[in-house]
Order: C-alpha cells, then sequence, then structure tokens
C-alpha cells in the first residue's frame, strides 16, 4: 500500500463534504483490497502483522479524513485513537465505516431529492429541444471565446442533469446566471436565449408543483395492520341449551 496518494486525488474532491468523504474512502478502501489480494500470497506467519498494519493504515487515513472535514461519524473512534488503533476491533471499525457510507449517501440523497425534480418524458423532451435552440444560438453570436465555452459549459452541465431520473435545480441556476450576464451586453442578439430559458424555468416549476400535489398515502394507512386476535373456538358449555329444563325431565326422552 503506497504511503501517499497523488495530490491531485486530494483537489478534486466534490465540493460536498459527504460526497467527499466516500471519494476519499473508496480510494482508501481500493488500496486496502489490492493489499489483501496481495497477501493472500503470503505465509502464515507474515500474514497477521501486514494486515494489522493495512487495516490501521486504512482506518487512520479514514479517521483523518473525518476529522478535517468535521462530520459528525465515527465520533467513538475519533475520540478514542488508541481503540481505534487496536487490531481487535478493527473489524467492527470497518463495519462502522461501511454504514457511516449508508447513513451518508441516504443523508445525501434526502438534500437532492429536496433541491431537484422528476421530469416527465413530454418535459423532458420539451426541455431537451429548446437546450439545443439556445446551442446553436450561443454558437453563432459573435463573443469573446472565454465567455461563449463558460455558457456552454453551463449549458451542457444542465443537459446532463436533465437526463438524470432526478434533474436539480442548481445546475439550472448556475445556466440562469451565466446567460443573465451575457443577455444584458447582447440584449438583441441573445433576447430568444432568454425567453428560452424562461420556458425552460416553467417547465420546471409545473413539474415541481405536480410531484408537491401528488397525493401521499397517509403514515397511518401505510401501517401493517396487526392480525385480528382470533376466537377460540366455543367451548361444548357455549353450545348448550339456554333454555331452562322441563320441570320433570324431558318426556320425549322417556322410555314408555
Amino acid at each position: 500500500m503506497s504511503d501517499d496518494l497523488i495530490e491531485d486525488d486530494f483537489t478534486n474532491r466534490p465540493d460536498n463534504d459527504d460526497q467527499a468523504f466516500h471519494y476519499y474512502e473508496k480510494r482508501f478502501r481500493a488500496e486496502l483490497d489490492a493489499a489483501m489480494q496481495a497477501l493472500q500470497k503470503k505465509s502464515s506467519v507474515d500474514y497477521w502483522d501486514s494486515y494489522n498494519y493495512f487495516m490501521q493504515t486504512y482506518v487512520n487515513r479514514v479517521l483523518a479524513v473525518v476529522d478535517a472535514l468535521d462530520l459528525d461519524v465515527l465520533e467513538h473512534w475519533v475520540n478514542n485513537p488508541t481503540q481505534a488503533n487496536d487490531q481487535n476491533n478493527f473489524q467492527q471499525i470497518k463495519f462502522d465505516i461501511d454504514a457511516v457510507c449508508i447513513k451518508l449517501k441516504v443523508r445525501y440523497a434526502q438534500r437532492v431529492r429536496k433541491s431537484s425534480v422528476h421530469l416527465g418524458g413530454d418535459a423532458r423532451n420539451k426541455i431537451r429541444d429548446l437546450i439545443n435552440k439556445i446551442k446553436l444560438t450561443i454558437e453563432g453570436i459573435d463573443i469573446s471565446l472565454a465567455r461563449k465555452e463558460a455558457l456552454m459549459g453551463k449549458l451542457n452541465a444542465f443537459a446532463t442533469e436533465v437526463d438524470r431520473d432526478r434533474t436539480r435545480f442548481e445546475a439550472f441556476g448556475a445556466l440562469m446566471i451565466e446567460a443573465a450576464g451575457m443577455v444584458g451586453k447582447l440584449e438583441r442578439t441573445l433576447r430568444p436565449v432568454r425567453g428560452w430559458i424562461d420556458s425552460i424555468a416553467k417547465l420546471l416549476h409545473e413539474a415541481n408543483v405536480l410531484e408537491d400535489n401528488r397525493p401521499r398515502v397517509p403514515s397511518s394507512a401505510r401501517r401493517i395492520e396487526a392480525p385480528r386476535k382470533r376466537i377460540s373456538p366455543p367451548s361444548s358449555e357455549l353450545w348448550a341449551s339456554t333454555e331452562a329444563p322441563k320441570p320433570g325431565g324431558d318426556r320425549d326422552d322417556e322410555i314408555p
């Protein structure tokens, strides 16, 4: 296992800290898995010394990332480095790291869901058509290459979002900001672009309203009803006649 990662692997991390944790952990885990694979060829004498070294390196790196990003996870191990370096705890720490990965993925997905919308096929096709119109217009205008590439970059990023299951509003917002700075200088030439961007915004708004108004099943209705208590079979006593016995007995039963 190498002592250092290439510096670009650190600087190219995602902006979101939760995603950055996954970014680093995935690389540390890949190195650990490769080392463990090579370790299978070693003798049993050398195996455990190497295993403990690789695991300790992996754990320390992950905990260093948690500390650097100030994440609210793995706090026990961060605050108790002696226990974290105890070989008897490595398996449990690995399980805890796996659980943190799931937790952060769910947490990030919840945030993305609140700031994104699912586009139906018709809305998605309309937005794609508007994106193509904007591209053709931008390619034909006389502006600096840097400004043109900046706007095309934001447009392509938004086009990628449109093809996802959920389109994030952040990408569209970045496109609007970039386009707003250019429309003011080229009002007449880029006036259609403003109209097309407004049309995209309207389609996103309509999809969001539709999603917000979609009927949701109340939590109480989603609960599985507990099985009803079964009534015990009636005893013979319950099936006995409720009529009072005839005085002197039932004459119909007497033998003549």
